[in-house]
């Protein structure tokens, strides 16, 4: 080659390092042009007629790409390439999709005549395109740079560009032996194209990627599969690693495109394929960019398997800390330059690491990446037995007596225990008295009467998403107020003040696309906080103040696996959950807090996480801080929400230094002061409570006042029961004074704690929780024993065989193909199919709805019994087509503006579909004008709003008040719910139907239907 690329030898050799997991590149993805001194005297063509001479006229594009290399920079790595990409995906073209060139892109829509047989025509349109563009381009490089390689994409994704993505999700339940034959086809497809293709490109054996801008010296391929983030971890193994593998076998040099936190959770299935090279991140939108410490865990757990990496848009600022993290055997890093300066600065600064490497003398607690550390030597890596020479070392030096913990090496089991016990009296105070923690920071903001404007301040002014009701920004934009806030807690007596934090980790400050300064909130929240804390304690020595550290739960839940196109889901996962606690709880834990408080769990996989997280700050800033573990609790007898036990998950729970148990944000306490008595009795923790104001009105009002906080309250303080104390919403200063009050009635004079571990006998009188009679219930006797009023009613016709209940008892057991198999079986003897779906679908939802107000199943048994549902009325619905009976109605249901939260809504949605009714769910975060376009569009006959939060919940009405702009309030009937939500406020709002919980709604929205329950 007579290559523009002074020191592509250099390069080449780099990139033979990295193939072999030894050495590390500097590139970048796209290369840039200001400032750089062409290569050749190569002049622009003129502006493109039209779209489609600038994408498919190979003489243009091959006159357009010799300006564009010839003006590019080519210093450190970064490659000579013409980037001949015809589309992502474009072998889909090749089998007969469609092309449409956009501004900055090439479309490839479904092909109009695709059927399930593929095959390959050598004389298609688009595959004659492909080589006459290469040929082009070839021929003008004149050796010069290389012609890279199209993306060809393969499997799944090529699939779902010929005839739809919903069609190919839809494949893997209604013919997977179809899609495996196809994903073979596709396959040798690929096989056939990719060679010719690199006959065309190649210079000698080598050629060169374009997407990437990636060499190989023999062949390459970039391997991809985005829809995998829709599928299942089964569904991987079967339709995409078995084929990932095919091509790793054949083809020299693989690199595999992981998109997005959605596709991590089939990183295992990647990493078992041996013959794949390695793996390029690209964390996707909303997620910083690939030279973020929240992806150092991932590198290393990729590079310890063997395998090389290649990071994206990495910034100068990112360099060293990543490369001080991971090392720089390898390590392919696609930076992210502006100018030749900044490149220039960054060859330097790998140049050191090469040397700090080559001078590093081989030891034994090394990890070597791509085998043995020998020039040449292609031992296979065996991330195992190098782990376990780590282990062994450190355990010796530690049995020697040299090993020394620094708070960021592995410990062994006796170390770690060791390193998270706490002192037998750590906050001594709570031995001798109740210690006042404060009342709910959101409530005291509201106060404020807040604009957007003063959310923002002038940091964020420019912040392109909306930021009214991010609380937890304040501490950088008005610390002024927290702070007072702050003040008005402690001068009301609380011991214990919390953080400014309840929502400032990457999870949840995605939402308002402010995940990269978490750090930096947390931080300015400890700050804050302990600036005031310390200065109450100089006051007084006697009282001295704590500093809490609030971990929210996040609007995700970790133990119910949701559809990953629902709204807000696609990119959750456990592993994201710790990374993003992890990050929160260092910042905490440097920031001074004297313990971590874990609040408001709804989740236990999800406080599994906060925990687990919470320990790994703890190891690596070598500072030992409590756990104080707050829950919220669904059922009197100690369940959340899905069923979880909170007494088994304490139980569970070994070598983390838990300080306190205990429930929050529960509307009367005093439902739960068997639970907590027995939470005392049974563990040798502080026990803690700190329950809302009662509920709010329709004006944000709570209804229970200090004074009938403090009777609610009072039987936990005089039985002795708990050692911490205070409000969550709807709780003020004034609250908080009350409880201090009663705490210390004459000076020097404590009410007596819980002693730790101690059972306790308490007398509660009994009291009326709820203002409503309930209505009859079958939920006490038994399935098999149903009354006669809701037993099914079967034809004559029906075959003897096909048990009467087969299909109910299937779908409340939540088993989606005995449901389809029963449904089967009953429309084969001649079961009439609307009786199937009254006499047993609706009847099974509605039993299982039931239990689950009674508490006696949980939010997993009902999404379960929806899926169960689903499988069995698709069966139906060919027989139902055109029967107006087939729905009940149509829902459009969504969160309102503001609001975040969706699992309370996905779960009415999914009562609402088992139950017969046509759901749209449009999501979280919904503006009145786009609900109004929804009733419009789908006919609507219900509209469902829900909201989580006392600040969000009154846009309700605003949407009602649109629907009466628009002229179609009289056309569809609203219906409103979630936690703050209550039936005064419905009515004051002028909704036409309420519910608080997932049954009910089913209940509410037939009768708003004019269906009589039966």
């Amino acid at each position: 080659m007579n290559t523009w690329k002074q020191n592509l030898e250099e390069t080449k050799k780099h990139y033979i390092d990295w193939w072999n997991h030894k050495g590390i590149v500097v590139n970048m993805w796209e290369h840039f042009q200001n400032g750089v001194t062409p290569h050749a005297e190569v002049d622009m063509p003129p502006v493109p007629k039209n779209l489609d001479q600038k994408w498919f006229d190979p003489a243009w594009r091959a006159e357009y790409l010799d300006w564009y290399v010839a003006h590019s920079s080519l210093k450190a790595d970064m490659l000579p390439v013409a980037n001949t990409q015809l589309g992502p995906g474009s072998l889909a073209a090749i089998l007969g999709g469609v092309f449409e060139g956009g501004e900055d892109t090439i479309w490839i829509h479904p092909n109009p005549e695709y059927t399930d047989d593929i095959k390959f025509d050598d004389n298609h349109p688009n595959w004659l395109l492909h080589k006459e563009l290469l040929r082009a381009c070839k021929e003008k490089a004149q050796g010069h740079y290389y012609v890279g390689m199209p993306d060809l994409m393969e499997g799944l994704d090529v699939l779902a560009a010929m005839k739809g993505t919903d069609k190919v999700l839809l494949d893997t339940v209604m013919q997977p032996e179809v899609l495996e034959r196809q994903m073979q086809q596709i396959n040798d497809i690929y096989f056939k194209v990719f060679d010719e293709l690199y006959d065309i490109i190649r210079e000698g054996d080598e050629m060169a990627f374009c997407y990437f801008s990636a060499w190989a010296p023999g062949k390459m391929a970039k391997l991809q599969s985005d829809i995998s983030t829709m599928i299942s971890v089964d569904d991987y193994r079967r339709f995409v690693q078995p084929f990932i593998r095919e091509q790793c076998r054949k083809i020299d040099y693989t690199l595999y495109h992981l998109d997005g936190v959605g596709a991590l959770h089939h990183l295992p299935a990647l990493l078992e394929i041996e013959e794949l090279n390695a793996i390029q991140w690209t964390p996707g939108v909303g997620e910083p960019q690939g030279g973020s410490p929240k992806w150092y865990d991932l590198y290393k757990r990729i590079l310890a398997a063997g395998k090389s990496i290649m990071a994206c848009w990495v910034t100068l600022d990112e360099l060293r800390p990543l490369l001080d993290n991971i090392g720089i055997n390898g390590v392919h890093l696609e930076m992210d330059f502006h100018n030749e300066d900044e490149v220039e600065q960054a060859v330097r600064i790998v140049e050191e690491y090469r040397e700090k490497e080559a001078s590093r003398p081989s030891g034994d607690d090394v990890i070597h990446a791509g085998g043995s550390a020998a020039a040449g030597s292609q031992t296979p890596f065996d991330a195992d037995r190098e782990v376990e020479k780590i282990i062994d070392k450190v355990e010796k030096e530690f049995t020697d007596g040299t090993y020394k913990n620094t708070g960021d090496k592995d410990m062994t089991t006796e170390n770690k225990s060791s390193f998270f016990t706490l002192p037998s009296s750590y906050f001594p105070q709570a031995d001798r008295r109740v210690l006042i923690m404060d009342g709910a920071m959101g409530t005291m903001i509201q106060d404020y009467n807040l604009t957007e404007d003063d959310f923002r301040g002038e940091k964020f002014a420019s912040h392109d998403c909306p930021l009214s009701g991010n609380n937890d920004l304040l501490c950088i934009t008005h610390p002024e107020i927290i702070e007072g806030i702050h003040r008005k807690y402690l001068d009301a007596g609380a011991d214990f003040i919390t953080t400014n934090t309840f929502n400032a980790q990457r999870i949840s400050m995605a939402d308002y696309r402010l995940e990269g300064i978490c750090r930096e909130i947390n931080l300015a929240a400890c700050r804050i906080a302990r600036a005031v804390a310390d200065e109450y304690t100089k006051k007084d020595g006697s009282k001295p103040r704590y500093v809490l550290g609030s971990m929210g739960p996040t609007s995700k839940t970790c133990s119910v696996a949701t559809d990953a196109n629902q709204p807000g889901w696609g990119t959750f996962s456990y592993d994201v959950l710790l990374s993003a606690y992890e990050e929160q709880a260092l910042a905490l834990i440097e920031g001074g807090v004297d313990a971590i408080l874990v609040e408001t769990i709804f989740d236990t996989e999800n406080a599994r996480a906060a925990i687990e997280a919470s320990c790994n700050a703890m190891r690596k800033t070598g500072k030992c801080v409590p756990l104080m573990l707050s829950f919220t609790v669904a059922s009197h007898d100690g369940h959340n929400m899905l069923g979880q036990s909170i007494e088994e998950f304490i139980a569970s729970l070994k070598d983390v230094p838990v300080l306190s148990v205990g429930i929050n944000c529960t509307s009367d306490i005093r439902e739960m002061i068997p639970f907590l008595v027995k939470l005392g009795g049974r563990f040798p923790y502080y026990i803690s409570a700190y329950p809302n104001a009662g509920l709010p009105d329709a004006s944000g009002h709570y209804s229970c006042t200090p004074e009938k906080l403090l009777e609610n309250v009072w039987p936990l303080l005089d039985g002795h029961v708990l050692n911490v104390v205070g409000g969550c919403c709807g709780t003020t200063d004034g609250y908080i004074k009350k409880l201090a009050e009663v705490t210390e009635p004459a000076e020097g004079l404590w009410l007596s704690p819980h002693r730790r571990g101690e059972h306790v006998d308490i007398v509660v009188s009994e009291t009326t929780v709820t203002d409503s009679p309930k209505e009859h219930s079958h939920s006490t006797k038994s399935v098999l024993a149903e009354c006669e009023c809701c037993k099914p009613k079967q034809p004559e016709t029906a075959d003897k065989t096909v048990s009467a209940d087969a299909i109910f008892d299937a779908i409340l057991q939540g088993k989606a193909q005995d449901a389809a198999d029963a449904t089967r079986k009953a429309v084969d003897a001649g079961v009439v199919p609307q009786d199937i779906i009254n006499g047993q679908m609706i009847r099974a939802m509605g039993e299982v709805g039931q239990r689950f107000q009674d508490g006696k199943a949980f939010v997993p048994q009902l999404l379960m019994a929806g899926r169960a549902m689903k499988s069995a009325l698709e069966l139906l619905k060919p027989l139902l087509a055109g029967d107006s009976s087939t729905t009940i109605g149509k829902v459009v249901i969504g969160t309102v503006k503001g609001d975040l939260h969706d699992i309370g809504k996905n779960l009415v949605a999914s009562m609402l579909e088992g139950c017969g009714f046509e759901v749209i769910n449009v999501g979280i975060d919904v503006a009145s004008d786009t609900f109004v376009d929804e009733v419009k569009k789908h006919g609507a006959d219900i509209l469902c709003m829900s909201a989580l939060l006392t600040t969000t919940m009154t846009y309700m009405k605003e949407v009602i008040s649109a629907l009466e702009e628009a002229g179609i309030r009289d056309k569809v009937k609203v219906m409103v719910g979630g936690a703050p939500v209550t039936q005064g406020f419905a009515d004051e709002i002028g909704a036409d139907g309420y519910s608080d919980n997932a049954n009910t709604a089913v209940a509410v929205a037939k009768k708003l239907m004019g269906v009589v329950a039966g």
